[in-house]
């Protein structure tokens, strides 16, 4: 793919998340004959401000999963990694949901809503290490062994915090379940806002100077070393850069399925596989997903409320994970 055709199709992704920002804010719910309808319009100023902030919650929180399944998808050489496949997001889940549940039975060892960031990193580090560990055979990647590892690290993860969740008073076991489902708050800590921000720009700019390693790594290692690049070094930045940035996401919204999933293959459809343009492209598309799925969830009330954003992404990544594992060809990156 030309540079020129990477460059446009960077922008449409850019043009394409603008719109989807602004199609967010105007949507209004107004009662019509009764029941609460969904139209376009223009929003009260209050309205408009809770507006404003769930566009910036799901801006970085879609940034930051499209950018972490990036770099989970170079680092494994695996098509189908992502941070939710890999019980990376689970595992940053029952951080959270552990140091939630101490703060309730041990209100002295509550954190601000800002440092969560940390519980939820430690988390998805713990189940990125486990699943590093049980996916490699004599030193090389197994790809079928690491996604079926991270199916067992999710669902370990899910079961512990289902055993956390019933320590707690019911009240709260039920906001928890909740915030499990994903979702994208209207009202966050400014403080949670900028941690997660800062986390999703260094990795950024990390992972763009990057770039050309991540190229070279994809070759096989005797090929990477003999180029001279340190594959060591490179993993591990991946590896840490991939876990916080699941970690930040899971903060501010909840585990949200199959983005981190499909977020790079839409950018290289668009940009082309070179990771110069795709760390931009897949943070872009994460983003715009995230946005996507928030809107679409407004304009579907089924009687009981609006689905939960986890709910949508997972109906649209879903079909996705299956047609990746069925296509001809197998595991391949000229998608």
């Amino acid at each position: 793919m030309s540079r020129w055709n990477a460059l446009c199709g960077a922008n449409l992704l850019l043009l394409l998340l603008v719109v989807a920002v602004f199609l967010g804010r105007l949507l209004v719910q107004r009662p019509i004959d009764g029941i609460d309808e969904a139209i376009l319009g223009w929003p009260e100023p209050t309205v408009l401000g809770f507006r404003s902030m769930a566009a910036i919650s799901g801006v970085l929180v879609g940034g930051a999963l499209g950018l972490s399944g990036l770099l989970l998808q170079s680092l494994l050489r695996n098509p189908l990694a992502s941070p939710f496949v890999l019980g990376v997001s689970s595992g940053a889940g029952l951080g959270v949901i552990v140091a939630m549940a101490l703060a309730i039975l041990v209100p002295a060892l509550s954190i601000p809503a800002a440092g969560s960031i940390v519980p939820a990193a430690a988390g998805s580090l713990v189940a990125l290490l486990i699943v590093w560990a049980i996916g490699t055979r004599r030193g090389l990647i197994d790809p079928i062994a690491v996604i079926l590892a991270g199916v067992i690290i999710g669902t370990l993860s899910g079961a512990l915090i289902m055993l956390v969740q019933s320590l707690v008073p019911g009240g709260v076991r039920s906001d928890m379940v909740l915030w499990m489902m994903g979702r994208i708050p209207e009202s966050p800590p400014v403080q949670l806002l900028w941690s997660s921000g800062v986390v999703l720009l260094v990795s950024f700019v990390i992972a763009q100077a990057s770039s050309p390693a991540m190229d070279v790594a994809m070759l096989q290692d005797d090929e990477a070393h003999s180029i001279g690049v340190n594959l060591g070094r490179l993993k591990n930045t991946q590896f840490i850069l991939a876990g916080i940035l699941a970690a930040a996401s899971v903060t501010i919204a909840g585990p949200i399925g199959f983005v981190g999933l499909m977020a790079p293959h839409a950018a290289r459809r668009i940009v082309g596989p070179g990771h110069g343009r795709l760390v931009l492209a897949s943070t872009l598309s994460g983003a715009l997903i995230v946005l996507l799925a928030d809107v679409a969830r407004q304009w579907i009330d089924l009687g009981t409320g609006r689905l939960p954003i986890g709910v949508m992404t997972a109906l649209a990544g879903g079909p996705v994970f299956l047609y990746l594992l069925k296509r001809p060809g197998g595991f391949r990156w000229n998608s």
